[in-house]
């Protein structure tokens, strides 16, 4: 963890809550390449395109958490091992009853189910509550959008999968704005 991760819980002293979830997030070029593929279906579809730099995978939302029980969220998630993984991404796909459009991989590694599963048990033990929903693994891209051309990438995205983080959602006045407060190696 570094010193960033630790100052921006504590630069929001006059916060009670923040928005939390746990995610795994693409490199820069990933995260521009995958921007730049759903950026041409915005202009043909409509929507609303996610900044590049907001792009990733949620593994668990928590939403609404008490600011001083993030250290004992760390803790808990400093518990866990898991494994490395690779992803393919190779197409986006339109689920429309959420109106996004998400970049989808044919296969999810076993290992990606399994760090999720870790991640819950260790936040319940740790006594927090999250969406108990099923996971469904995908890669919002664009919001809003209400209909959508299907794209096959010609040269699928090859992501190694290294590590997992703990992000905050703010709102900000250029929009949200995902910030790391926590950060864990896979091995």
């Amino acid at each position: 963890m570094t010193t960033d991760t630790r100052n921006n819980a504590n630069n929001n002293k006059n916060e009670k809550y923040a928005r939390l979830f746990f995610a795994i997030q693409p490199s820069k070029k990933i995260q521009k390449t995958l921007g730049q593929v759903v950026e041409k279906q915005i202009q043909h579809d409509g929507g609303r395109l996610i900044k590049p730099e907001n792009i990733h995978l949620t593994l668990l939302f928590l939403g609404k958490t008490d600011i001083d029980k993030i250290s004992a969220l760390k803790t808990a998630a400093g518990n866990i091992t898991a494994k490395t993984f690779n992803l393919t991404i190779g197409k986006t796909r339109f689920w429309k009853r959420n109106q996004i459009i998400y970049a989808h991989a044919d296969i999810y590694p076993p290992e990606l189910f399994t760090l999720v599963d870790a991640i819950k048990n260790a936040v319940q033990n740790a006594g927090f509550e999250f969406d108990s929903r099923a996971f469904k693994p995908h890669i919002t891209l664009a919001r809003k959008v209400t209909r959508h051309t299907l794209v096959d990438f010609q040269q699928p995205v090859q992501w190694h999968v290294k590590e997992w983080l703990l992000m905050q959602s703010r709102q900000t006045d250029q929009g949200i704005r995902y910030t790391s407060l926590g950060r864990w190696p896979l091995h």
